[in-house]
């Protein structure tokens, strides 16, 4: 059966419920979008992007230069025609427009969640926990609504597992959309999908759908082939107007793990001891439920850290009970797996990476709930009393998850109205507007870390770090060996410098002379006593890390006759 489909409707009471699930979540999101006004800073990487292609100047974020300075194809397409569809007129009224979309998205793929959950005998508690956990997430939520491709990822995983889960005539096509979707969101979305593969292979979890392992790896391997050819055009298309099928900003991130190349016998070694690396708390796992940074920056209580790391674990390990439901098995796996790519082999798992790996998380907690509500029932059957006992635990434990879901989506709320405040439109946007305005020309070059805002405002020419938009940048840090500004800034010798306290405190002790005699400090930007005044505040410690900037200009050349180290 299509769950989109009229006759997935036909109960009233299930097409009620699948209403106000899509309602529920949608309702939260733009309330969540519309208290917080959140944007987050990548969305204006993309989006300048996607401006210059709905203005005529091509798929580029500096005009004149084909450089792939994006990850998500959907994230830079939809945007475009957005704009195009706006007249170009309103990059706000874009902004809400994609907002829209994603929530749509995010509602749908509740329903698709839902679905699967109460055609696989998931009782009302197991599926309210599951609809509710994935609904009130902080960062599905966030992620969903601040211009990441969250909601996006989250869709097609759970079309993915909907497909797997649910027998229908159209598996196959219906898999193949899925993971095609993955793809044009991220192109490392086969990962994930991947990951799930490998989940209900390994524990023969698809009898539903293929009867058997080999015919479950029929399945995919068609499905594999409809997704290959649906994700062909986008691969031939930026192969053929960039040079290169992969994005330049993975170019520029794998750069960041420099000090630890990808070796076959460390991964192999980092996989089998993968599961002792997430109770030690040395992995990405521990951040799945916890507010964006949480365990990054001070200003969360040690309880809710808590909190996330025994709710992760629990879902990450659950597929060794060998008397475990085969599908939560299988997802327990594809989850830990998910998270052996974000802290072996990606980048750093950067926060807007996790509502996919957290999508996976809410399904297997749903069936670790069911699996306690089958012991209970069993321990009736044979007469036990411990039967209600158990019952009710699980009652309160879900109770319990779904109010701590729900007070940590609250505070992060708050938490990410001051963070947009404050540092988003009180610091990064003024910077960009500032050099904007201060700019020679617009060719003036812009060295900095934070490149969204104050790249998309100004509208010079970045040089960032670690070189997202800017070949020059890797090019420089590859010869070097090092990404360090100390090392670049002299090679670069950018006409404007953009730099936290901390990093020009680090520039300046290692070389004096580049910051007094190269460049000067010409305006500072601080809303530290603004944001001392908030007298409660969850993750004060993200905010304060971008609270000030120094703006540095270069000095004429009889003034920076050197830029080298003294």
């Amino acid at each position: 059966m299509n769950p989109l489909s009229i006759s997935a409707f036909a109960s009233s009471p299930e097409r009620r419920a699948r209403w106000l699930i899509f309602g529920g979540v949608c309702a939260v999101a733009l309330a969540f979008a519309a208290y917080t006004q959140h944007a987050w800073e990548d969305y204006y990487i993309t989006y300048r992007c996607s401006k210059n292609l709905a203005t005529g100047q091509g798929l580029v974020y500096t005009v004149g230069e084909r450089v792939h300075a994006f990850t998500s194809p959907l994230n830079v397409l939809l945007p475009a025609a957005l704009s195009i569809m706006t007249g170009n007129r309103s990059d706000e009224l874009v902004l809400w427009l994609f907002r829209g979309v994603s929530t749509l998205l995010l509602a749908g793929a509740a329903v698709l969640l839902l679905d699967s959950a109460r055609k696989n005998s998931l009782g009302r508690i197991p599926a309210a926990l599951l609809v509710g956990m994935f609904g009130l997430d902080a960062k599905i939520v966030d992620f969903s609504i601040n211009g990441q491709e969250a909601a996006f990822m989250a869709f097609f995983l759970a079309l993915a597992l909907h497909a797997l889960t649910v027998r229908s005539n159209r598996t196959i096509l219906r898999l193949g959309l899925a993971g095609a979707g993955l793809m044009w969101t991220r192109p490392d979305g086969f990962i994930y999908l991947g990951a799930v593969v490998v989940g209900f292979l390994l524990f023969n979890a698809g009898r539903p759908i293929g009867h058997s392992r080999s015919g479950l790896l029929k399945v995919f391997l068609c499905a594999g082939a409809l997704t290959t050819v649906l994700y062909l055009p986008w691969l031939l298309w930026a192969w053929h107007y960039y040079g290169s099928p992969v994005p330049h900003t993975i170019i520029a991130k794998s750069l960041i793990r420099n000090g630890f190349p990808l070796k076959p016998g460390r991964l192999l070694h980092d996989l089998l001891t993968f599961p002792w690396g997430m109770v030690r708390g040395t992995t990405s796992a521990e951040t799945t439920f916890l507010p964006t940074y949480a365990l990054s920056f001070d200003g969360w209580p040690r309880t809710v850290t808590l909190y996330g790391q025994c709710l992760a674990y629990t879902c990450a390990l659950y597929w060794l009970l060998p008397f475990a439901r085969a599908q939560a098995r299988a997802a327990s796996f594809a989850f830990m797996l998910s998270h052996f790519y974000l802290s072996s082999i990606a980048a750093y798992p950067a926060p807007w990476y996790v509502p996919t790996s957290a999508t996976l998380a809410v399904f297997v907690f749903a069936h670790i709930a069911q699996h306690g509500l089958d012991l209970a029932r069993s321990l009736k059957l044979k007469g036990c009393k411990g039967s209600r006992l158990v019952t009710a635990g699980v009652q309160g434990l879900a109770a319990a998850v779904l109010s701590a879901t729900l007070l940590l989506l609250l505070c992060s709320a708050y938490q990410m109205r001051a963070q947009q405040q404050l540092v988003e439109e009180g610091n990064r946007k003024p910077i960009g507007l500032w050099l904007r305005r201060h700019a020679a020309s617009p060719s003036d070059t812009v060295y900095l870390e934070p490149l969204g805002y104050i790249g998309f405002f100004s509208q010079l020419k970045m040089l960032d770090s670690p070189g997202l938009c800017a070949p020059e940048v890797v090019a420089i840090e590859k010869r070097l060996g090092s990404t360090s500004g100390i090392d670049v800034i002299p090679e670069l010798q950018p006409d404007w410098l953009v730099l936290r306290p901390a990093e020009a405190d680090g520039i300046h002790a290692a070389s004096p002379r580049l910051l007094t005699k190269a460049y000067s400090a010409v305006q500072f930007f601080d809303v530290s006593e603004r944001l001392a005044a908030y007298r409660w505040l969850p993750g004060r410690g993200y905010l304060r890390y971008d609270e000030k900037f120094i703006v540095f200009k270069r000095n004429p050349p009889s003034r920076a006759a050197d830029l080298g180290r003294h």
